[in-house]
Protein backbone atom coordinates (compact mmCIF):
# COMPACT_ATOMS: atom_id res chain seq x y z
CA UNK A 1 0.00 0.00 0.00
CA UNK A 2 1.15 3.92 0.08
CA UNK A 3 2.46 4.94 2.60
CA UNK A 4 0.47 8.00 4.14
CA UNK A 5 3.03 10.60 3.08
CA UNK A 6 3.64 8.98 -0.20
CA UNK A 7 -0.56 9.78 -0.83
CA UNK A 8 -0.24 13.08 0.25
CA UNK A 9 2.70 14.31 -1.69
CA UNK A 10 1.03 12.88 -5.05
CA UNK A 11 -2.38 13.48 -4.42
CA UNK A 12 -3.14 16.82 -2.99
CA UNK A 13 -2.67 18.92 -5.75
CA UNK A 14 -4.66 17.13 -7.51
CA UNK A 15 -7.36 17.34 -5.09
CA UNK A 16 -6.59 20.71 -4.91
CA UNK A 17 -7.68 21.28 -8.26
CA UNK A 18 -11.00 19.32 -7.55
CA UNK A 19 -11.98 21.28 -5.34
CA UNK A 20 -11.61 24.78 -7.35
CA UNK A 21 -12.69 23.24 -9.95
CA UNK A 22 -16.14 22.51 -7.29
CA UNK A 23 -15.51 26.64 -6.61
CA UNK A 24 -15.72 27.78 -9.77
CA UNK A 25 -18.46 25.46 -10.77
CA UNK A 26 -20.80 27.25 -7.68
CA UNK A 27 -19.38 30.40 -9.24
CA UNK A 28 -20.40 30.04 -12.56
CA UNK A 29 -23.93 30.43 -11.28
CA UNK A 30 -23.50 34.29 -11.01
CA UNK A 31 -21.72 34.91 -14.42
CA UNK A 32 -24.73 33.84 -16.28
CA UNK A 33 -26.18 37.42 -17.62
CA UNK A 34 -22.37 38.69 -18.07
CA UNK A 35 -21.31 37.48 -21.30
CA UNK A 36 -17.57 38.23 -20.51
CA UNK A 37 -17.89 37.08 -17.34
CA UNK A 38 -19.51 34.03 -18.59
CA UNK A 39 -16.62 33.46 -21.32
CA UNK A 40 -13.65 33.85 -18.77
CA UNK A 41 -15.93 30.79 -16.35
CA UNK A 42 -15.82 28.58 -19.06
CA UNK A 43 -12.18 29.15 -20.03
CA UNK A 44 -11.54 28.45 -16.09
CA UNK A 45 -13.60 25.30 -16.22
CA UNK A 46 -11.72 24.27 -18.90
CA UNK A 47 -8.24 25.10 -17.96
CA UNK A 48 -9.12 23.40 -14.46
CA UNK A 49 -10.27 20.02 -15.84
CA UNK A 50 -7.36 20.04 -18.31
CA UNK A 51 -4.47 20.79 -15.57
CA UNK A 52 -6.04 17.89 -13.54
CA UNK A 53 -5.76 16.17 -16.12
CA UNK A 54 -2.23 16.07 -17.60
CA UNK A 55 -1.37 15.28 -13.69
CA UNK A 56 -3.85 12.67 -13.33
CA UNK A 57 -2.83 10.90 -16.89
CA UNK A 58 0.95 11.50 -15.94
CA UNK A 59 0.63 9.24 -13.23
CA UNK A 60 -0.91 6.27 -15.45
CA UNK A 61 0.33 6.62 -18.78
CA UNK A 62 3.28 8.53 -18.82
CA UNK A 63 4.43 12.11 -21.00
CA UNK A 64 4.58 10.11 -24.44
CA UNK A 65 1.31 8.18 -24.17
CA UNK A 66 -0.65 11.05 -22.53
CA UNK A 67 0.77 13.63 -25.42
CA UNK A 68 -0.42 10.30 -27.96
CA UNK A 69 -4.24 10.83 -26.40
CA UNK A 70 -4.11 14.49 -26.92
CA UNK A 71 -2.95 15.26 -30.26
CA UNK A 72 -5.04 12.15 -31.38
CA UNK A 73 -7.94 14.13 -30.02
CA UNK A 74 -6.82 17.34 -31.16
CA UNK A 75 -6.61 15.71 -34.70
CA UNK A 76 -9.56 13.78 -35.06
CA UNK A 77 -12.14 16.66 -33.40
CA UNK A 78 -10.35 19.79 -34.80
CA UNK A 79 -11.43 17.77 -38.38
CA UNK A 80 -14.79 16.78 -37.82
CA UNK A 81 -15.14 19.83 -36.48
CA UNK A 82 -14.55 22.10 -39.12
CA UNK A 83 -15.83 19.69 -41.23
CA UNK A 84 -19.43 20.26 -39.99
CA UNK A 85 -19.25 24.25 -39.92
CA UNK A 86 -18.41 23.79 -43.57
CA UNK A 87 -20.29 20.71 -44.65
CA UNK A 88 -22.86 19.88 -41.76
CA UNK A 89 -21.29 16.47 -41.25
CA UNK A 90 -20.97 15.22 -39.05
CA UNK A 91 -22.49 17.63 -36.30
CA UNK A 92 -24.62 20.00 -38.16
CA UNK A 93 -24.76 23.19 -39.53
CA UNK A 94 -23.33 25.84 -36.98
CA UNK A 95 -20.57 28.47 -35.71
CA UNK A 96 -18.91 29.64 -32.55
CA UNK A 97 -19.42 33.04 -30.79
CA UNK A 98 -16.89 35.49 -31.21
CA UNK A 99 -16.49 35.41 -27.45
CA UNK A 100 -15.00 31.89 -27.39
CA UNK A 101 -12.36 33.31 -30.06
CA UNK A 102 -11.31 34.49 -33.44
CA UNK A 103 -10.60 30.72 -34.97
CA UNK A 104 -13.84 28.53 -36.54
CA UNK A 105 -13.13 26.00 -33.90
CA UNK A 106 -11.53 28.05 -30.58
CA UNK A 107 -8.76 26.51 -29.21
CA UNK A 108 -10.76 26.06 -25.71
CA UNK A 109 -13.10 23.30 -27.58
CA UNK A 110 -9.95 21.36 -28.41
CA UNK A 111 -8.55 20.97 -24.90
CA UNK A 112 -12.39 20.47 -23.46
CA UNK A 113 -12.42 17.51 -26.07
CA UNK A 114 -9.40 16.22 -24.46
CA UNK A 115 -10.31 16.53 -20.85
CA UNK A 116 -13.66 15.14 -21.09
CA UNK A 117 -12.63 13.04 -23.00
CA UNK A 118 -10.14 11.60 -20.77
CA UNK A 119 -12.30 11.71 -17.87
CA UNK A 120 -14.61 9.30 -19.75
CA UNK A 121 -11.61 7.21 -20.95
CA UNK A 122 -10.47 6.04 -16.93
CA UNK A 123 -14.58 5.82 -16.05
CA UNK A 124 -15.10 3.58 -18.56
CA UNK A 125 -12.14 1.46 -17.38
CA UNK A 126 -13.66 1.15 -13.81
CA UNK A 127 -17.28 0.45 -15.12
CA UNK A 128 -15.39 -2.44 -17.49
CA UNK A 129 -13.27 -3.73 -14.55
CA UNK A 130 -10.20 -2.86 -16.50
CA UNK A 131 -8.81 0.11 -14.24
CA UNK A 132 -4.76 -0.01 -14.97
CA UNK A 133 -4.78 -2.91 -17.03
CA UNK A 134 -3.10 -2.98 -20.00
CA UNK A 135 -6.15 -3.03 -23.04
CA UNK A 136 -5.84 -6.12 -25.34
CA UNK A 137 -8.67 -8.42 -27.29
CA UNK A 138 -12.42 -7.70 -26.63
CA UNK A 139 -11.69 -4.61 -24.38
CA UNK A 140 -9.59 -2.96 -26.61
CA UNK A 141 -13.16 -2.44 -28.32
CA UNK A 142 -15.80 -1.90 -25.27
CA UNK A 143 -13.89 0.42 -23.69
CA UNK A 144 -13.70 3.12 -26.30
CA UNK A 145 -17.57 2.26 -26.27
CA UNK A 146 -18.19 2.81 -23.09
CA UNK A 147 -16.14 5.86 -23.03
CA UNK A 148 -17.81 7.56 -25.75
CA UNK A 149 -21.55 6.43 -24.27
CA UNK A 150 -20.32 8.47 -21.22
CA UNK A 151 -18.91 11.39 -23.24
CA UNK A 152 -21.90 11.99 -24.85
CA UNK A 153 -24.17 11.99 -21.74
CA UNK A 154 -22.27 14.89 -21.12
CA UNK A 155 -23.03 16.71 -24.21
CA UNK A 156 -26.42 15.89 -24.19
CA UNK A 157 -26.60 17.26 -20.97
CA UNK A 158 -24.59 21.12 -21.75
CA UNK A 159 -25.27 21.24 -25.65
CA UNK A 160 -28.95 23.12 -24.91
CA UNK A 161 -27.76 25.65 -22.30
CA UNK A 162 -24.34 26.17 -24.04
CA UNK A 163 -26.09 26.88 -27.13
CA UNK A 164 -29.61 27.82 -26.75
CA UNK A 165 -29.43 29.68 -23.71
CA UNK A 166 -25.65 31.12 -23.29
CA UNK A 167 -24.94 31.66 -27.50
CA UNK A 168 -21.41 29.77 -26.74
CA UNK A 169 -22.57 28.39 -30.23
CA UNK A 170 -25.07 28.84 -32.51
CA UNK A 171 -26.85 26.42 -34.68
CA UNK A 172 -27.89 27.54 -37.85
CA UNK A 173 -31.27 25.22 -38.09
CA UNK A 174 -32.46 24.27 -35.02
CA UNK A 175 -32.93 21.25 -33.55
CA UNK A 176 -35.67 19.14 -31.97
CA UNK A 177 -33.52 18.80 -28.55
CA UNK A 178 -33.84 22.13 -27.04
CA UNK A 179 -32.49 23.85 -30.12
CA UNK A 180 -30.20 21.76 -30.87
CA UNK A 181 -30.36 19.20 -33.66
CA UNK A 182 -30.39 15.41 -33.29
CA UNK A 183 -27.59 14.72 -35.69
CA UNK A 184 -25.16 16.55 -33.32
CA UNK A 185 -25.62 13.89 -30.50
CA UNK A 186 -24.65 10.62 -33.70
CA UNK A 187 -22.04 13.03 -34.86
CA UNK A 188 -20.71 13.07 -31.25
CA UNK A 189 -20.70 9.55 -30.65
CA UNK A 190 -19.00 8.57 -33.86
CA UNK A 191 -16.28 11.52 -33.38
CA UNK A 192 -15.41 10.43 -29.72
CA UNK A 193 -15.84 6.59 -30.54
CA UNK A 194 -12.84 7.14 -33.17
CA UNK A 195 -10.44 8.87 -31.16
CA UNK A 196 -11.12 6.53 -28.08
CA UNK A 197 -10.82 3.19 -30.66
CA UNK A 198 -7.40 4.69 -32.24
CA UNK A 199 -6.11 5.59 -28.63
CA UNK A 200 -7.22 2.41 -27.77
CA UNK A 201 -5.70 0.13 -30.95
CA UNK A 202 -2.61 2.29 -30.02
CA UNK A 203 -2.21 1.13 -26.16
CA UNK A 204 -2.72 -2.17 -27.33
CA UNK A 205 0.80 -2.31 -28.61
CA UNK A 206 2.65 0.41 -27.03
CA UNK A 207 1.28 0.85 -23.53
CA UNK A 208 4.31 -1.17 -22.42
CA UNK A 209 4.49 0.38 -18.82
CA UNK A 210 4.86 -2.13 -16.17
CA UNK A 211 3.22 -0.29 -13.00
CA UNK A 212 4.86 -1.66 -9.44
CA UNK A 213 1.82 -3.02 -7.35
CA UNK A 214 2.20 -0.39 -5.13
CA UNK A 215 1.94 2.32 -7.62
CA UNK A 216 -0.97 5.03 -7.33
CA UNK A 217 -2.41 4.32 -10.26
CA UNK A 218 -3.56 1.25 -7.75
CA UNK A 219 -5.08 2.98 -4.95
CA UNK A 220 -8.94 3.59 -4.86
CA UNK A 221 -8.72 7.24 -4.23
CA UNK A 222 -6.60 8.04 -7.41
CA UNK A 223 -9.72 6.69 -9.42
CA UNK A 224 -12.05 8.38 -7.15
CA UNK A 225 -10.84 11.52 -8.08
CA UNK A 226 -11.61 10.75 -12.45
CA UNK A 227 -14.88 10.01 -10.99
CA UNK A 228 -14.94 13.48 -8.48
CA UNK A 229 -14.41 15.45 -11.65
CA UNK A 230 -16.86 13.69 -13.66
CA UNK A 231 -19.40 14.11 -11.11
CA UNK A 232 -18.51 17.94 -9.91
CA UNK A 233 -19.29 18.73 -13.94
CA UNK A 234 -22.99 16.99 -13.51
CA UNK A 235 -23.32 19.53 -10.63
CA UNK A 236 -22.32 22.22 -12.76
CA UNK A 237 -25.21 21.02 -14.99
CA UNK A 238 -27.70 21.12 -12.15
CA UNK A 239 -26.59 24.10 -10.70
CA UNK A 240 -27.72 25.67 -13.88
CA UNK A 241 -31.27 26.00 -12.17
CA UNK A 242 -30.07 29.10 -9.77
CA UNK A 243 -29.44 31.19 -12.42
CA UNK A 244 -32.11 30.30 -14.99
CA UNK A 245 -35.46 28.50 -14.36
CA UNK A 246 -36.56 27.17 -17.64
CA UNK A 247 -37.44 24.03 -18.93
CA UNK A 248 -34.32 24.09 -20.71
CA UNK A 249 -32.37 23.73 -17.08
CA UNK A 250 -34.95 22.14 -15.52
CA UNK A 251 -34.87 19.26 -18.16
CA UNK A 252 -30.92 19.39 -18.65
CA UNK A 253 -30.71 18.86 -14.53
CA UNK A 254 -32.93 16.19 -14.71
CA UNK A 255 -31.28 14.09 -17.48
CA UNK A 256 -28.42 14.95 -15.54
CA UNK A 257 -29.05 13.37 -12.48
CA UNK A 258 -30.51 10.01 -14.37
CA UNK A 259 -27.29 9.83 -16.56
CA UNK A 260 -23.68 11.21 -15.04
CA UNK A 261 -24.41 11.40 -11.59
CA UNK A 262 -25.66 7.74 -11.91
CA UNK A 263 -22.33 6.47 -14.01
CA UNK A 264 -20.89 8.80 -10.78
CA UNK A 265 -22.20 6.79 -7.80
CA UNK A 266 -21.53 3.56 -9.73
CA UNK A 267 -18.15 4.30 -10.45
CA UNK A 268 -17.44 5.11 -6.75
CA UNK A 269 -18.77 2.00 -5.75
CA UNK A 270 -17.29 -0.16 -8.19
CA UNK A 271 -14.03 1.41 -7.11
CA UNK A 272 -14.48 1.10 -3.46
CA UNK A 273 -15.85 -2.31 -3.35
CA UNK A 274 -12.54 -3.75 -5.98
CA UNK A 275 -10.64 -5.28 -2.97
CA UNK A 276 -7.50 -5.30 -5.10
CA UNK A 277 -7.21 -1.87 -5.09
CA UNK A 278 -5.15 -0.47 -1.83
Amino acid sequence: MLKEKDFKKFNLFRWSLILAFLIVNILFMFTYKNPNLLAIDSFLVTALIFIFVIFHGLKRYGKKNILVFFLITWAVSFFFENLSIITGFPFGFYHYSPTLGLLNVPLVIIFAYFAVGYLSWMLAHVLTGQYGQKLGGKQAFIVPLIAAFLMVMWDLTVDPISSTLQGLWIWTTPGAYFGVPISNFFGWFLVVYLFFQIFALYLSRYDCVKLPKNHESSNKFYWSEAAAVYGIMALGTIFSIFYQYNDITISMALITFFTMIFVTLLALINIWNNNSLD
